[in-house]
């Protein structure tokens, strides 16, 4: 069993990127069903506080691994210190390497027309021999047509890029139908792996400033990130209330 990190009520998986890898290895080799991927940042938190539905969404995922320094300094505020951040953009690259050398097949799914298509030509020049089952965007189709359409390709991994909440819920929604594959919600990362969207420079990212420069590129998003302070207090609240 994983160990769990209670933030905003919400179970952060304290694991090492190594470590859930190998459980990704396991699953494969022994699966009793499939898997759901949340890669939570403060964002992600803030919004289950906002929507019991989001919140069982993601409440329903087996593993809800920390994205972001913000959730790495809560955990530490609460005394309770998380072993490493996880990456969303990151842990894709680990698992495309990793389809790519066990023969899965992949499916992406979400993001804007012709970016999923994209994103898989870069996932297959940088990942040679990648068994790609297919490419659909997040606008042709949704919901049960999107998730039947999937399906019938047979993934053993689905990457899931319509951002917070409408990924984690179409996954929590339609994951029944794939009874051994792995479902990740990836965010932004096919615009930032299609070259849409440049990811932030090794220095940002290694001085976990990647959410300043997301913001200095991106001022679109300062009304998304004010969450990240806000984030900040109500776990402050939360400790002050366990003393």
């Amino acid at each position: 069993m994983v160990e769990k990190i209670n933030i905003l009520n919400i179970p952060i998986s304290n694991i090492r990127k190594e470590k859930f890898l190998h459980k990704i290895e396991e699953h494969f080799k022994d699966s009793t069903g499939n898997l759901f991927i949340v890669t939570a940042n403060p964002e992600i938190i803030m919004l289950t506080k906002e929507s019991k539905d989001y919140q069982a969404a993601v409440l329903n995922a087996d593993y809800v691994l920390p994205d972001g320094i913000g959730v790495i300094i809560a955990s530490k505020l609460l005394k309770q210190p998380l072993e490493e951040k996880i990456p969303g953009y990151e842990l894709l690259h680990d698992l495309l390497a990793y389809a790519r050398a066990a023969e899965k097949r992949v499916y992406f799914y979400g993001a804007k027309p012709g970016i999923a298509g994209k994103a898989a030509e870069k996932a297959f020049s940088q990942y040679p021999g990648l068994q790609m089952a297919g490419t659909m965007d997040g606008y042709s189709s949704k919901g049960q047509e999107a998730a039947d359409k999937i399906a019938a390709t047979n993934p053993d991994f689905i990457f899931v890029a319509m951002g917070a909440p409408l990924q984690e819920q179409w996954i929590a929604t339609y994951r029944a139908q794939f009874p051994n594959a792995v479902l990740v919600g990836v965010g932004g990362s096919f615009d930032v792996l299609s070259g849409t969207l440049k990811r932030a420079p090794k220095f940002w990212t290694n001085n976990n400033l990647e959410w300043l420069y997301r913001l200095i590129t991106q001022p679109t998003r300062a009304k998304r990130m004010m969450k990240i302070p806000v984030f900040l207090v109500e776990v402050l609240k939360t400790r002050a209330r366990k003393k």
